[in-house]
This record gives structure tokens, sequence and C-alpha cells, in this order.
């Protein structure tokens, strides 16, 4: 999702622009360009895992939710801390973050971010599920950005601690829980500084800090993961910003939104932003916790104060008929014995493409049953192009690639629209809910998952071709590709699979 052109993209590995791809800032991150679009330029990629020898498998933890990062022959991934192997180290629940190396696996560097025990206490309600960072990491340069576990977005150092402890932050040991007296091993993380989002913005996270960054220019932007509190009753801060802006270099505070979307929130924010760049100009794209589907101007430069986004529109992704019948408004369901079908949040992410913003609405699975809907609006002015309620609710996002959009939804099902008119070209059963994954669309192929450990490879194409499907022991995060290597991320492992032989060409995300 994340303007300026230049060295990130050949850092970014990729074997040419996706098409329609946002010309904006290439910073490589979940998607690989800042449109969010999940279309990879890598070739060579196996059709079939079925009996195919892995390059490699490492162990991560037991939870692992976000998208790898491949940059410069590195990979990046983020999970919890359960499999986080240091001396003096216990896993708290936490989170961990990895710097591997992409040939091997072998860990470069490695940093924890213990579980933040203050959210014990109400009004917090989150980082309770061990699922520890949640965030893809966004490489920029010598720095990896992520969202982490604790409600902080943290810089580090792209070489860890092996070109010494760099500040201003040093007190890596002391973060860690370890002790502070001895030196950082050089294979541990340094970071250079953090943002904390619930001391600086009052921020109240709900589940889990789900978002990842957006780079732009020099600035990040960065969901709050702002929600209710603990029991579900009530929006612990509703005057909190959804969606702020940090300068890259200092993490200093540039801008929030001053919408006051936490006071119409239904659940928690969990989307990431994303950009796009069309006819000259530039804009960010948010989905809200309120269902609501926000644009912004950029940030053009840093003040002495932070200042407020100029929102340029709105536009409510959940039709009216959704939030009010017969006169009356209908209600979110925070209860999962309670059905209610009521508005639907956005969780997946939106994504720019050829002028348009495609996103779909979903209630998460653990509260009740919400609406479902998949929208394609005009990204100038905000208007409805088409929007189909065939897709069920759907926390993922979708992935556009030759015309054709692919999502798959909560209710099992994976979907092809073409990207213009919004026609159905076909429908496959995934056999279970997508929950943990989204589409991922490389070298003709789409990968798609459910919550059954099934992985479904089918062709790209307006016509239904199901190439193979391999069972996994969990379920699977969105995969990523590099340099003709396919990566699979289930819940405790990373696993690398070789491409075609001969082939190892192509770009990764």
């Amino acid at each position: 999702m994340a303007s300026v052109l230049g060295a990130a993209l050949l850092a970014c590995l990729f074997g040419g622009t996706p098409e329609g791809a946002s010309p904006a800032n290439p910073a490589c991150r979940w998607g690989g360009l800042p449109d969010s679009n999940l279309v990879s330029g890598a070739a060579g990629l196996p059709g079939d895992l079925n009996g195919l020898a892995p390059l490699w498998e490492v162990r991560v933890g037991t939870r692992q939710y976000s998208m790898p990062t491949v940059d410069r022959g590195r990979i990046y991934v983020a999970s919890n801390d359960a499999g986080f192997a240091r001396p003096g180290y216990r896993p708290t629940n936490g989170g961990a973050l990895r710097c591997l190396d992409q040939a091997t696996g072998a860990v470069i560097w490695q940093l924890a971010s213990p579980r933040y025990k203050e959210g014990l206490t109400p009004p917090y309600h989150f980082d309770q599920w061990s699922c520890g960072i949640c965030s893809a990491p966004l490489v920029d340069g010598e720095r990896v950005y992520v969202v982490g576990n604790r409600g902080e977005i943290l810089c580090c150092d792209r070489e860890g601690q092996r070109n010494g402890n760099d500040g201003p932050f040093t007190d890596e040991l002391a973060y860690m829980g370890l002790d502070g007296g001895s030196a950082p091993d050089p294979a541990d993380g340094d970071i250079i500084w953090i943002y904390d989002l619930i001391k600086e913005v009052g921020a109240v996270p709900h589940d889990v800090c789900g978002s990842t960054l957006l780079l732009v220019g020099d600035f990040l932007y960065a969901c709050t993961s702002n929600g209710v509190d603990d029991r579900h009753a009530k929006v612990a801060n509703p005057d909190a910003p959804s969606l702020i802006v940090l300068d890259k270099r200092t993490g200093k505070l540039v801008a929030a939104d001053g919408e006051r979307i936490g006071r119409r929130l239904l659940h928690g924010h969990w989307s990431s932003p994303a950009a796009g760049t069309f006819d000259g100009r530039t804009l960010i794209f948010f989905g809200g916790g309120d269902g609501f589907l926000y644009a912004f101007e950029p940030v053009t430069a840093a003040g002495a104060e932070a200042q407020t986004l100029k929102k340029a529109w709105s536009f409510d992704c959940n039709p009216r008929e959704y939030r009010v019948r017969r006169g009356i408004p209908v209600p979110y369901s925070r209860d999962s014995s309670k059905s209610p079908d009521g508005p639907s949040e956005i969780i997946g992410t939106a994504v720019f493409h050829k002028n348009r913003v495609y996103v779909a609405i979903g209630q998460s699975p653990l509260h009740g049953e919400g609406q479902g809907r998949l929208s394609c609006v005009d990204a100038a002015t905000g208007l409805e192009v088409w929007g189909s309620g065939l897709v069920d609710r759907s926390l993922a996002t979708p992935s556009i690639a030759g015309g054709l959009l692919y999502i798959a939804d909560w209710s099992g099902g994976l979907h092809c629209f073409d990207a213009e008119t919004g026609a159905r070209r076909w429908f496959h059963e995934l056999g279970a809910g997508a929950w943990t994954a989204s589409t991922f669309v490389a070298d003709g192929k789409v990968y798609a998952s459910a919550e059954t450990g099934v992985l479904w490879i089918l062709k790209a194409g307006s016509a239904k071709e199901v190439l193979s499907k391999i069972r996994f022991p969990t379920h699977l995060a969105t995969p990523n590709a590099a340099d003709g290597v396919l990566y699979i991320p289930t819940q405790k492992n990373l696993i690398a699979y070789p491409g075609t032989a001969g082939n190892a060409a192509g770009g990764g995300v």
C-alpha cells in the first residue's frame, strides 16, 4: 500500500511493475507497491506443491498472520515469540520480527517484542491471543518498519546489531526483557526509534494491531488499531485518531485524521492504508472501522505542529439497507450468539487499480454474522462504479491482474470478477472460510487458502481451471514470491518452494 521512484524499485526485486500499479513509492511491503495489489511479477513458480521438496523450512512460532517481505537477498517475517530462541529470553506470548537469509532461511537477526502486560487490565483488549506481530514489515533502504504487537511502530536497522547499536534508541536488551548490563548480540535486532500509539495519541487497540504501514515520500501512514473496550461495550477512546502520519526518519507525529471515526466505530480498526496516483494526483485510501472508505490528500511537508489530514471524499461501503431497516437502525453485533446481519467494517485493505479503488466489507468471524459486499469506487470522486453482494463478508484484500479481480470470503468462496464491469466470471468453493490469508497472483496463477489449511492453486484467467491443492497441518497466511521461489507462511513455519527448473527469473513483492 504506499512518491519518489528510485533505487527502492530494484531493492524490491520486481521483474516489472504489475499491471495497473500505482507509480508511487515502490517500497518493499505487503503487496509490493503502495496500491496494495497482491500481484507479483515473479516467474517460474510451481503450480503443484504435492511431492515437491522445499528448499528450506524454518520454524518461526505458533502464530504467523503477516505476509513475508522479500528485499535484496533477505526475508523479513513477523510472528509470535513462541519459537524465539535466544539465551536469556523466555517467551511471553508476545511478538517477534526476524530477518532471514533468502537462500537458506538462516536467521540474520531477530527481535523479540514482549507481550503488553499493561493490557491485562481494562479497557485494553489486545495482544491477548498470542498472535504476535501481525503487520507485514516494510523495507525502505536501510530501515525496516513494522507495527508491533504492543501498540508501537518500530523503526529498525536493516543490519541489526551487526553494524553496532544505532540510536537514538539503545535499550534493546531491556526492551526484550533481558539483562541490560550485557552487550547486545550481533544477531539481535537494532531499534532506531519507537512510536507508542497508546501513549502518544491515546489509541486503545482491540484484539490485535493488525495494520501494515504505508510509505509515501518521507512519511509513514499508520492505522492506530483503535477499538472497543475489553467488554465490547463501547469505544474506549472515541476521539483517538484512526490514521496517523509519521516522519520516517525521526518517528515524529506529522499529521492525523480529524474525522472522529472512533465515534462511529463498529468494533475495531485493522485495515491498512493504500495509495494511488492518477491524473497527476496522489490520494491515500483508508478502510475505516465504521465501514466507510476514506480518501485523504497526502502530506507534502512536516510542520512545527501536527496537522490534520485533508479528506478528499468518503464512501459508505454498507448499503443503506445494511444500516437501516423499516426506519430502524440495524445494530452491529459483538455477540457471536446474535446474527442481526447488520453493517460491517472494513478489515481487508483497499486496492488501487486503474483510477479505481476496490474494497470489501466483513465482520470478524468471532462476532456475529455481519454483511458482505465488494465495491469498486471511482478514485477521483468517491462514487461507486459497481458493487456486488455475491461476496459474503470478507476479511481479505483483492488481487487484480489481467483485468480480473480475485477475492475470497468467509463463506469459503473464491470469486473472480471482471474488474471493469463487476460481472462475476467464476466461483470456486474453497471448502472453508478464508480468514488469515488473501489471494496472491503471480506467474499466471492464483494462490488461495482456507482455514482447513488447504492451499488451492488455480490458473489465472476468465475460465476456472484448478491446477492443484495441497493440505498443510495449519492454516496459512498470504504467500509471497521472488526469484522463482514461492514462500508459504503457515502458522508455525515459513516454507520456501522451488519453481520451475532452470527458471528462477522474476521479481517479488
